[in-house]
């Protein structure tokens, strides 16, 4: 993702997600409490409704109050007078109730109680004709706790009970269903005059009758519908699932069902026996929704439209910043890679045209300091290189009159020279003196051709031990004098055969016991070697012994150039002090190390750590192929220095890139290097993989061009088959030439790979014959005639 990407999710995220936020948490919030308004705006419209049964029952106060101011209340109470006057009294009340109460409908009984809580007289409106008459059974009698209360009230004083319903005597009288009572005290008045109450039936439910869309519930989910019996069934529960949940928390409530239908429910009044009464009314929810959509579309528009705008910032920003970027990134490259000495003019801030003006100054100090070392590098290169044709030609021009001079010392110094013993100690030294010499200059040719990068190293499989015993016979006359001992130890656990340059290995080991037997007068000399790390997968190969020993501080030096334990004039042991570094370097290139371990004056162990099957060098500048054959030019002057070779492979088309390249996957080292060796004579290039896996990734990483992919047979038939599917299903197009490789046992169970995709199979070991008609077959202006040993190739 490129820099202007991230900068703008930055950007679009810094500035959107307070936005978003804010919305998220607050549209909510906005939405729930304009919803609570409107359901308030509901109940508001309900109790105004019944505030004007309110107003009505507080007329009802009036006119309970004039019913309590008898003229006679001893007569209407039966207390005073005879039974003609009472029955007189009664009758006159009877027609004077009959005038003032004709057209009040919603009043359905008077009754008066005595002081002793008797019913003493009552009269009835008639539900047929509506006159006021006495009736033969009294009417419903409020509790004693209510008429007790209406006896201690003051005079003119009104109370009012709870509403009381009687599903029953609505069954035989409508109007009874639901009612309200209203007492007020009569008499009393003087300590003489008889006290009762006077009791006022309200029909209620017939007032109701004028809320229309309104239910009236009970608590146990029973309707009340004015002038109808009640049926005592919780029908509202069934009506409305989950309104016994809102009934039983008692509150205010709005009840949703589908297709966004609403009601409103109130505990509006309170029952005698303490329950409350509901009433339910239908709430329109399309005004709140329709506001809440207009809401949302808005909301959502002004969040659209700054969105637009953060994003139009976001990306100018973001396209200011990537240019800046891309300005500086782009410089600085064309500073470090070419050297050129920008100048950046850029305008802004201050800080900004600072930051130009310091990296225009550091990019002309950068290139003019580049130009210098780019001319001392051509310096030292041209100085290096006629250094080393200078040591080169010096070597040979030496090496010639230096092994007569060693020649002719050692036959004067044998006793058949006709020196007498003086003498013979003279050529003695003369020799020894020439064969130091030779020594330096073998090792200064050695650094030499190291530094220049000329040093091929040719693995093939070595037999370790022969190698060590012929190494240990090489030392024996150099401590021939010593009371020294030389010794072969070789652990159970050390591998019969290691793949590595042996030539390399042997200059190495031949540096460690030189020095050994160099700087050791007396005591052992110990030629080790051991498996070692994980799965014996290395092999240690050490030189010990009892000599003089190295000091800490000198055990990183010595692998220096020219460098040794002892760096005095006066030192006692010789040496030009190339050795260990001659070693270390060529330990590198076989993929290995050196270790030391010494204590001065108890002697020193130098190990080298080598894989037991080494690809080849570990230097970038190191090649490694099978061992050509060399010119008489290129033949060095001694068995054990460093070879410059010249592979007929890399020089055959004069330096030009090759077309294609040759995919080999295989384990066994012996059938791989043979056959990189044929397709490197061939001009193909070579690439190897130990299985799928790695050979998929090889086919992504180099891309197209492989022409032949030559695939080691596996444990069965069955995982050739699949490993062969496998990698041609990953290759690109066009498809590579796949030929297997396997044993003549296997060849009739693996024919079912050639209808997979096998143009061949190749007999192991692989025949130059056969391999050069698949080359034929697949690359016809690549075939040369074959050098390998023998086999077969069957076509598929």
């Amino acid at each position: 993702m490129k820099l202007r990407a991230y900068i703008l999710i930055f950007l679009l995220v810094f500035g959107l997600t307070p936005l978003v936020l804010a919305v998220t948490i607050n549209l909510p919030l906005v939405l729930d409490r304009t919803t609570l308004f409107y359901q308030r705006a509901y109940l508001q419209n309900l109790r105004a409704d019944f505030r004007d049964l309110d107003q009505h029952l507080a007329s009802r106060h009036e006119m309970i109050r004039l019913l309590s101011k008898l003229p006679e209340p001893g007569l209407i109470l039966g207390e005073q007078g005879d039974a003609e006057q009472i029955d007189l009294a009664r009758a006159r009340y009877t027609e004077w109730i009959n005038q003032i109460l004709g057209d009040q409908r919603d009043i359905i009984q008077i009754l008066f109680v005595g002081d002793d809580g008797l019913e003493r007289f009552w009269l009835a409106r008639d539900a047929r004709t509506q006159a006021w008459r006495p009736t033969a059974a009294p009417p419903q009698v409020p509790s004693r706790q209510f008429l007790a209360a209406g006896l201690e009230l003051q005079s003119g004083a009104v109370m009012v009970s709870r509403i009381r319903i009687d599903p029953m005597a609505g069954a035989d009288d409508p109007r009874q269903l639901m009612t309200l009572s209203l007492v007020s005290r009569i008499g009393g008045e003087l300590a003489e005059e008889p006290r009762g109450v006077v009791v006022m039936a309200i029909d209620v439910g017939g007032l109701a009758q004028f809320y229309r869309d309104t239910l009236w519930v009970n608590q146990d989910g029973s309707y009340l519908r004015p002038g109808q019996p009640a049926s005592g069934e919780p029908e509202a529960f069934e009506a409305f699932p989950g309104l016994a949940e809102i009934f039983a928390q008692g509150n205010l409530a709005v009840w949703k069902g589908r297709r966004g239908r609403q009601l409103l429910w109130v505990p509006m009044f309170l029952t005698e026996d303490g329950r409350p009464l509901w009433v339910g009314r239908a709430v329109d929810p399309s005004p709140i929704d329709e506001f809440r959509d207009a809401l949302i579309v808005r909301v959502l528009t002004i969040i659209f439209l700054l969105v637009l705008v953060v994003m139009v910032l976001a990306r100018w920003i973001a396209a200011r910043a990537e240019f800046f970027g891309d300005q500086l990134r782009g410089g600085i490259g064309q500073v470090l890679r070419e050297g050129r000495a920008l100048q950046f003019h850029w305008r802004g801030p201050r800080e900004v045209r600072e930051l130009g003006e310091q990296l225009s100054t550091l990019a002309l100090n950068h290139a003019e300091y580049l130009q210098a070392a780019r001319a001392h590098t051509r310096e030292l290169e041209k100085s290096n290189r006629y250094k080393s044709e200078f040591l080169a030609n010096v070597s040979h021009e030496l090496r010639t009159p230096l092994n007569s001079i060693l020649l002719l010392s050692k036959m004067l110094a044998a006793e058949s020279g006709g020196l007498n013993p003086a003498q013979r100690r003279q050529a003695q030294v003369i020799h020894e003196a020439g064969r130091d010499l030779r020594s330096m200059i073998d090792h200064i040719l050695d650094i030499s051709l190291i530094e220049a990068g000329h040093v091929v190293v040719v693995p093939e499989w070595l037999r370790l031990r022969p190698m060590l015993e012929e190494l240990l016979e090489l030392v024996t006359p150099l401590v021939a004098e010593k009371t020294v001992v030389l010794a072969l130890e070789m652990a159970a656990n050390t591998p019969e055969r290691i793949y590595t340059d042996p030539d390399k290995l042997k200059q190495i080991l031949k540096n460690f016991l030189a020095n050994a037997a160099k700087f050791t007068e007396r005591g052992r000399i110990t030629l080790a070697a051991e498996g070692v790390g994980p799965g014996r997968r290395e092999v240690a190969i050490s030189v010990s012994d009892t000599g003089i020993g190295i000091p800490p501080d000198k055990q990183e030096i010595i692998f220096e150039a020219f460098q040794q334990a002892d760096g005095s004039t006066r030192r006692r042991y010789g040496g030009t002090g190339l050795g260990l570094t001659i070693s270390r370097e060529l330990a590198q290139r076989l993929g290995g190390r050196i270790q030391v371990e010494s204590t001065p004056g108890a002697g020193a162990c130098f190990t080298l750590l080598l894989p037991v099957a080494a690809s080849g060098a570990v230097d970038a500048e190191t090649q490694t192929h099978p061992r050509p054959v060399l010119t008489q030019e290129e033949a060095p002057a001694r068995s054990d220095a460093p070879k410059v070779i010249t592979s007929p492979s890399v020089a055959s088309d004069g330096g030009a890139p090759r077309r294609g390249w040759v995919l080999i996957v295989e384990r066994d080292v012996k059938t791989l290097v043979a056959l990189a060796s044929e397709c490197s004579r061939r001009d193909l290039r070579v690439q190897t993989a130990a299985d799928l896996d790695e050979a998929i990734e090889t086919l992504q990483e180099e891309g197209d061009g492989c022409e032949l992919v030559l695939l080691a047979a596996g444990v069965s038939a069955e995982t050739t088959c699949a490993t062969l599917t496998a990698l041609l299903g990953r290759s690109g197009d066009p498809k590579p030439a796949v030929a297997v490789l396997g044993e003549d046992s296997a060849e009739t169970q693996l024919e079912g790979c050639l209808g997979a995709g096998a143009i061949a199979y190749l007999h192991k070991p692989i025949d130059p014959e056969a391999f050069s008609a698949l080359l034929a077959r697949v690359l016809p202006d690549r075939s040369i005639p074959a050098t390998l040993g023998s086999g077969s190739v069957s076509p598929g």
